[in-house]
């Protein structure tokens, strides 16, 4: 008896740390790039540990044995990966063009996945049933399963939203002071302002106007008659954003916008190098570079020309080098060593490491950031230049041009930044900003999913522009007030001055006569 009166208070205190009930969570990535879904991985996965259904639609399973509260669809047996090398030539004039090639592909990726037996399966069950949905917010079909299964949605993104993302969530928008993530902004003040104000124009015909209709086609396919896709877009409790406000633009947002960026996808398990790799990196006492270009863009892919530049600059450098290379590497110089995987978090952590040649990736700036080292960016695609170009503008790291590289200022540029120790001092000094939170980016989006949960939505978070019609936001029928009212008020100047003048007019012609 005296056990079960202990245990009284013991139960009370868990319930009141727990108020949480176990939910069902249903998530769905569509973009099959480990860079995307790496940036999800680490929510569900803590969703899973604190005792919910996680249900994940992905290409890129984590297959987790201890994750016994996980389920998880393979995507990647039902559907193609997108031509990335078509992406990155439409990108060589334009980010938008080459993202819109991307979109077109996509969609024939969602229909493969949409289509996929146990995904199919999933929509027509009429038993099984969600608490809550979490899913990419660069398309709108991940969104409509949160209207299949009645429940509320919580919409990500592995890097920072575009201007009509943050709209549709009530949040201010400008094409001029918060450009898209899209736009690496020129220099010339004026050339940024009407660069920005275009790229937003066209980001938003090209990409999420088109898309639309679209993926109208798709939602009437496999779901059946359904509301629009725009509404349902804006019809999202929250949004988590891989953004924070040291190395990204400050902006308003609303309540239902969540920042989680500083190294969220980052892993909480120690990376450990390979022995013959920890000791060839130990003995590297002058340093080394690591040279990767993600999971996206492959070394081999590369044109020959590019290649040789690489190795002809990497075997000139008093450096071991790092290259992170998919198939075999011609003509490669002595001090390279070649794979087609490191474990880049315990490279970039290597005390021996002096710069980090990237593509800009975000998740990759991440880490680099975190491990305090500097980078050499060669943009390819997508937020890439934006990334890159943001890195320069804030000191610390430089920006070079894939597309005619040549091989005196690849050197130069590598010189540069692991001689120079402002870029070391720069890049330290904003980490440890970053780094200084009251709460990580895996613990607030774990409070506030949590929050949807408990509350069962959350859209008395959205802001009010939701509800305003553009005339309104815009102050037109304000202004048009206030011109009408000028206008009769000048009217009314006008006309009496006038009848004024006629007056004095009238008896200055009429006079009396003088006897």
């Amino acid at each position: 008896l005296h056990h079960r009166a202990m245990m009284f208070p013991v139960l009370i205190l868990w319930a009141l740390i727990y108020d949480v009930k176990t939910a069902r969570i249903l998530s769905y990535v569509p973009t099959p790039l480990f860079s995307h879904q790496s940036v999800f991985r680490p929510l569900l996965r803590e969703l899973s540990l604190r005792g919910h259904q996680v249900t994940v639609l992905t290409t890129h399973p984590m297959n987790d044995v201890d994750l016994t509260n996980l389920t998880e669809i393979n995507l990647s047996l039902a559907s193609k990966i997108p031509r990335i090398p078509d992406v990155i030539k439409a990108s060589r004039s334009n980010a938008i063009d080459g993202l819109a090639g991307f979109y077109l592909e996509m969609y024939e990726v969602m229909d493969q996945h949409l289509d996929y037996a146990p995904v199919k399966k999933l929509i027509n069950d009429n038993v099984t049933g969600f608490d809550l949905v979490i899913a990419e917010y660069f398309y709108g079909i991940p969104m409509v399963f949160s209207k299949r299964f009645r429940c509320p949605a919580i919409a990500m993104l592995p890097m920072d939203a575009w201007n009509n993302h943050y709209k549709w969530t009530g949040s201010p928008t400008h094409p001029v002071l918060f450009p898209d993530a899209l736009i690496a902004t020129d220099r010339s003040p004026l050339l940024a302002r009407l660069k920005s104000f275009i790229s937003s124009f066209a980001i938003n015909s090209k990409l999420l106007e088109a898309s639309l209709e679209r993926e109208q086609t798709l939602v009437s396919k496999h779901f059946g008659h359904y509301p629009p896709v725009r509404d349902i877009f804006q019809e999202i409790s929250l949004l988590l954003v891989n953004v924070d406000t040291i190395f990204h633009p400050i902006r308003p947002i609303t309540p239902n916008v969540i920042q989680i960026g500083s190294g969220f996808h980052r892993s909480s398990t120690v990376q450990h190098l390979p022995q013959d790799l920890q000791e060839t990196l130990d003995g590297a006492t002058d340093g080394f570079v690591y040279f990767s270009f993600g999971s996206t863009v492959r070394g081999e892919s590369l044109p020959p020309e590019t290649l040789q530049t690489f190795s002809d600059v990497f075997r000139e450098l008093p450096y071991v080098v790092l290259w992170k290379f998919e198939g075999r590497l011609p003509n490669k110089p002595d001090n390279v060593i070649a794979s087609k995987w490191f474990p880049q978090q315990a490279v970039l952590g290597h005390p021996n490491v002096k710069l980090f040649i990237t593509q800009g990736g975000l998740q990759s700036r991440d880490e680099a950031i975190h491990a305090r080292v500097p980078m050499l960016g060669i943009p390819f695609l997508g937020d890439q230049f934006y990334n890159v170009r943001r890195m320069a503008n804030l000191g610390f790291g430089l920006e070079l041009d894939h597309d005619g590289l040549r091989k005196d200022e690849l050197k130069a540029a590598i010189l540069e930044a692991i001689e120079n120790p402002k870029y070391k001092e720069t890049i330290t000094r904003l980490a440890m900003l970053a780094e200084d939170q009251p709460m990580t980016g895996l613990e607030k989006a774990v409070w506030w999913t949590e929050y949807v949960i408990r509350h069962k939505g959350a859209k008395h978070l959205r802001g009010p522009q939701l509800s305003v019609p553009w005339y309104q936001y815009l102050l037109l029928d304000v202004l048009g007030v206030l011109a009408v009212t000028a206008s009769l008020i000048a009217l009314f100047i006008y006309v009496v001055v006038k009848s004024v003048i006629r007056l004095l007019k009238r008896q200055s012609v009429v006079k009396p006569k003088i006897e």
